[in-house]
């Protein structure tokens, strides 16, 4: 079933909360009801909260919980997989888990509807559907026509596979190999990155990183070991341009250099001219073009605005010496100007 993920904003229709992104902030859902977008559209903060509700409401019956949600979003219920993910989950985390069981590849498409059509209760309106609690003995049905939920621990045949499925990944494979390979898919497309809508070329790298993965494992569990299988992994990686090295993260921001940046904040977005009664208030700028760039100037015989502003600054504080008459020789002038000869 192919399910196209968006990464456009979403609002959660129950709290109003606005979103960036559907990944990572709602559930996914293959049910056909959701086709459109693939996931609730309840965030999974409310989809906790309103399980809590009912689970207050219900005694702490995890299992009415489940199943009224599953009545309540449209999911499809199963006793078999509840009780299979009752004994791996807190009472807490239960209903978390039993959404991802659902959304495997066996279970790709089905929705409350089917729970009703195995109970056989699609049409009956007259009556609840009654359900089976802990310690409690399910009363057996007198209509032949219900039909009961398919055990969890059944193998998986090819009907079980759907039809789009078969057709993306082709003729040839095991219902076991078209199960995990749609699991691999389902990872990768909810993985990308933001902004990346894959296309036919990726598609086609994303089925083969698929294969590979899965063929790896097989050669690690065989006690083969893989490496070219993993060089080859690693190739097709890099041609997605998702190695860290390539991506346009907050690895790749980190590794920028600071200069690069101001001269790009420089370029884009300057800073704005200094109001002029403000400008220089304390005379700074004065003081290093004259003291820094004019001094270095001068030392290194650059002729430029900096050397002019330090060559008049400097003559405001140079003292001549004064001139003398050619007779006066150097004696007489010491004496003159330190007080020497007769007195």
């Amino acid at each position: 079933m192919a399910i196209e993920v968006g990464s456009e904003k979403a609002i959660c229709c129950r709290c109003a909360t606005a979103y960036g992104k559907r990944r990572g902030n709602f559930p996914v859902s293959y049910a056909a009801m959701y086709k459109g977008s693939g996931y609730l559209p309840i965030c999974k903060n409310c989809v906790e909260t309103m399980y809590l509700d009912y689970l207050q409401q219900c005694s702490g019956d995890a299992k009415q919980a489940v199943r009224q949600m599953c009545r309540k979003l449209d999911l499809y219920w199963n006793e078999q997989i509840f009780d299979t993910v009752e004994l791996k989950a807190t009472t807490r985390t239960v209903m978390t888990n039993y959404m991802t069981r659902i959304n495997s590849i066996k279970y790709a498409g089905k929705c409350y509807d089917d729970t009703l059509l195995s109970e056989g209760a699609m049409w009956r309106f007259d009556k609840p559907v009654q359900t089976q609690t802990r310690g409690e003995t399910q009363p057996a049905s007198t209509d032949d026509s219900t039909l009961r939920a398919e055990p969890e621990d059944r193998a998986v045949a090819i009907e079980d596979i759907p039809t789009e499925v078969i057709e993306y990944w082709g003729p040839g494979y095991t219902p076991d190999m078209y199960q995990d390979l749609e699991q691999r898919r389902i990872y990768w497309i909810n993985n990308l990155p933001d902004g990346i809508t894959p296309d036919v070329g990726m598609e086609a790298l994303i089925r083969q990183i698929c294969s590979l993965e899965i063929d790896i494992n097989k050669c690690r569990a065989d006690g083969r070991a893989p490496d070219k299988l993993i060089n080859t992994l690693d190739k097709l990686i890099s041609s997605m341009n998702l190695k860290p090295g390539q991506r346009g993260d907050e690895a790749g921001f980190e590794k920028t250099p600071y200069g690069v940046w101001i001269d790009r904040l420089e370029h884009d977005k300057p800073v704005p001219d200094v109001d002029p009664e403000l400008s220089d208030v304390d005379g700074i700028i004065q003081k290093i073009s004259i003291w820094f760039y004019g001094h270095a100037s001068k030392m290194l015989g650059i002729k430029n605005m900096f050397c002019k502003l330090y060559e008049d600054r400097m003559n405001e504080y140079r003292i001549e010496r004064a001139e003398t008459d050619e007779d006066d020789d150097d004696e007489e002038l010491f004496n003159r100007i330190f007080g020497g000869g007769d007195g």
